[in-house]
């Protein structure tokens, strides 16, 4: 019986991953952590193999995907589950590449985001709460604290960041860096 290429069998591993993780989050709006816990453990078996990317880099892939968006978790921008698939995406992308992909996703989440806004028709009501959130921070002179928005919410409906993720993804495998 002929054997997949481990390449293959890491991007179809990471495939369903982030497939998963997209359904669950449109629909419930929570990344469930055995999921991501699924993940966590195929991507450091993978990257261990002899052909695989290495743990090191697995390891620095994760936590500079971890790091990114646990920054932007602090100020409420995106949900803990969004911070720890992006983290287990690292490990599957290893480093430098998380680094690219981290740009790719935040692109592809300023563009869903967009969409978001224009399909609930609610874009009027996010330019203006963006530009009177943005010049209350102005005004105030004070930076965002920790654990508050860096703008008030326009609804309490959020846009599901693991499309975002499986875009962002999806475009540094589609794009020649």
């Amino acid at each position: 019986m002929p054997t997949l290429p481990l390449e293959f069998v890491s991007l179809l591993a990471l495939t369903t991953l982030l497939v998963l993780a997209g359904w669950h989050d449109l629909r419930m709006r929570l990344i469930p952590n055995t999921l991501v816990l699924w993940g966590l453990i195929t991507a450091l078996v993978l990257s261990m193999t002899p052909r695989g990317i290495g743990l090191t880099s697995a390891m620095l892939g994760g936590m500079t995907g971890f790091l990114v968006f646990l920054f932007l978790h602090l100020f409420k921008m995106v949900g803990a589950g969004d911070v720890k698939l992006v983290a287990v995406v690292g490990m599957f992308v290893g480093w430098p590449d998380m680094a690219k992909v981290c740009l790719a996703i935040l692109s592809a989440g300023g563009l869903l985001s967009v969409a978001w806004a224009l399909w609930a028709s609610r874009w009027q009501t996010v330019l203006k709460n963006l530009q009177t959130g943005l010049m209350n921070q102005i005004r105030s002179g004070l930076l965002p604290q920790i654990g508050q928005p860096l703008i008030a919410q326009v609804s309490p409906e959020r846009v599901p960041y693991a499309l975002a993720v499986g875009m962002g993804t999806v475009a540094h495998y589609a794009m020649p860096w």
